[in-house]
């Protein structure tokens, strides 16, 4: 037998069911894993835009002040938001993408959220560099290593990770302890 043909199971004498071939599994559990991370990434993108539409509307200025949570706005003098408005946005966008991964990847929640932590991470710390560049017309390179010490970026990442977690432990199904009845 060929293992990409289906394989025919008789169910009675008038019924036959083909079983998929094996690799079209493998082929949606990966198809499924690449969505959830593009959402993850998509909405580390969104997290930024809530912040600058919280900014633009003047909404939830409660809380110190975080230096650097939006390096576009360097040169304007409003780079640094309230804590509040930091929290409200990466809080959501945290939430959007942790339900993302919980039901579109198999991945263990420990992997989700340290995942979605580095890639919150990369993806702002690459935003500012590019920002602070463009800001005074210079090479990326040098405006790296500065990004390690804003705030913003850090407070974001913690917060974008915090919510994957706690989706992620909302989300989680839970097993019956043994002699217990299963959860419904």
């Amino acid at each position: 037998m060929i293992p990409s043909q289906p394989v025919a199971r008789t169910l009675g004498a008038s019924r036959t069911v083909t079983a998929p071939p094996p690799w079209r599994r493998l082929v949606l559990l990966c198809v499924r894993s690449v969505a959830g991370w593009l959402m993850a990434t998509a909405s580390v993108f969104a997290g930024v835009g809530l912040v600058y539409l919280l900014r633009g509307a003047g909404g939830l200025a409660l809380g110190p002040r975080v230096a650097g949570a939006l390096p576009l706005q360097q040169l304007a003098g409003g780079e640094s938001q309230p804590l509040l408005r930091l929290a409200v946005a990466w809080l959501c966008a945290g939430a959007v993408a942790g339900l993302a991964l919980a039901s579109l990847t198999r991945s263990r929640l420990a992997t989700r959220t340290t995942g979605a932590a580095v890639l919150a991470w990369v993806l702002l710390l690459a935003a500012g560099a590019v920002a602070d560049a463009v800001a005074i017309s210079d090479p990326i390179g040098p405006h790296i290593a500065p990004q390690l010490s804003r705030a913003g970026t850090w407070i974001a990442t913690g917060l974008f990770c915090a919510a994957v977690l706690a989706v992620g432990i909302a989300t989680r199904r839970r097993e019956p302890r043994p002699g217990q009845e299963p959860y419904r």
